[in-house]
């Protein structure tokens, strides 16, 4: 008898952003560093991505990376504003992406990223801009599979 894999989500912290917008922060946009650097892990981890749908703050940068996630994995975005900066918790973050269902991958900001990293991991990780985090959603709780950031800058 075949091992059922319990679902999987990612949770994806946005790429690195502009420090500042003329029109305040939710304008922000990818920098073109963190756009390229995102774009080079997201080929990296091509592979290992197995998305179905993405839901993404309403934010410039996140609709940008999950933008380009759509691209690398031809899956429909989705903006949520409980997604946006300081609207959920990590564990309200796990709650809407397993409601979400398997495949699904969440763009969003830290604190609640890392947040939501940590409760899967059972650790703080670092979460810079542009990390994607695997987790599976056991019955008795979240378990991160496996975690790749972004090329070092040079």
């Amino acid at each position: 008898m075949a091992t059922v894999r319990p679902p999987r989500v990612y949770l994806i912290r946005h790429g690195k952003a502009e420090r500042e917008h003329a029109h305040g922060d939710a304008a922000r946009r990818l920098s073109p560093d963190g756009r390229a650097r995102f774009q080079k892990l997201l080929a990296e981890a091509g592979p290992s991505l197995k998305v179905l749908r993405i839901l993404t703050s309403p934010f410039a940068r996140t609709r940008q990376t999950a933008d380009l996630l759509a691209a690398a994995v031809h899956a429909p975005v989705e903006e949520v504003e409980e997604l946006a900066p300081g609207r959920s918790t990590g564990r309200e973050l796990l709650r809407l992406a397993r409601g979400a269902g398997d495949g699904t991958a969440v763009v969003g900001h830290n604190p609640d990223v890392a947040e939501a990293i940590a409760i899967a991991a059972g650790h703080t990780e670092e979460v810079k801009p542009g990390t994607i985090a695997a987790v599976e959603l056991h019955p008795d709780g979240p378990k991160l599979a496996w975690l790749r950031r972004p090329p070092r800058e040079d």
